[in-house]
């Protein structure tokens, strides 16, 4: 695994992808609350769907200002329209942390403690989980975290590192997998974050965020 994830970050055309991908993420920490809601809203839109579907969500939304200025009602009807899956529920999500993005923004801001950070944000923000809370760190900028998502189990089932897991990864689960995660990026000198795109697309071809 090691070998073949060297190989992938010794391809140019995607290490520059990926490196763009991290100033992005870079910048998106100093931006202003309506970038943080963005990211926020994106995380609590790809947790149990795709992040192309994700994606063409928060696209949507953005375009439209519904995320910005809209009911709940207003957000959900963007949804219904993009096809997406849960429409009311994340709706609803997405319309209450709006109202709490500048706490949120404060609060991560304010801690240092990684681990402190992202309890901080699954007990405090409904829709995330500890996967879609370590997701919105890394898109903010904050590396410490691997998103275990389905692509990532795949992988690493692929090398031998684990099975595939057949229920959803409690939270116990989780740390045991990130740990093995942070082990490989230490041996490849990257962040478990920015690891996280090269294993993704590794199984998808694809970096997306």
């Amino acid at each position: 695994m090691i070998q073949d994830l060297n190989a992938i970050m010794m391809n140019s055309e995607v290490k520059e992808i990926i490196d763009s991908r991290r100033k992005e993420f870079i910048k998106n920490r100093f931006g202003d609350e309506r970038v943080w809601l963005t990211e926020l809203a994106y995380c609590i839109l790809v947790a149990n769907t795709s992040a192309k579907s994700g994606l063409k969500c928060i696209e949507a939304l953005t375009k439209s200002g519904k995320l910005f200025n809209g009911s709940t009602k207003d957000i959900e009807e963007i949804l219904k329209i993009s096809g997406y899956r849960y429409p009311r529920k994340r709706a609803e999500y997405i319309f209450e942390a709006r109202g709490k993005i500048k706490e949120i923004k404060e609060a991560i801001e304010k801690t240092l403690d990684p681990n402190e950070r992202r309890d901080w944000l699954r007990r405090n923000v409904k829709g995330l989980g500890i996967k879609e809370s370590s997701h919105f760190l890394r898109n903010m900028g904050y590396f410490d975290y691997a998103i275990i998502d389905r692509h990532i189990l795949k992988v690493l089932s692929k090398y031998g590192i684990t099975k595939i897991e057949q229920r959803k990864l409690t939270i116990k689960r989780y740390l045991e997998l990130e740990k093995l995660i942070k082990e490989i990026s230490m041996k490849l000198n990257v962040e478990p974050g920015i690891l996280d795109l090269y294993l993704w697309y590794m199984d998808t071809g694809e970096v997306l965020k």
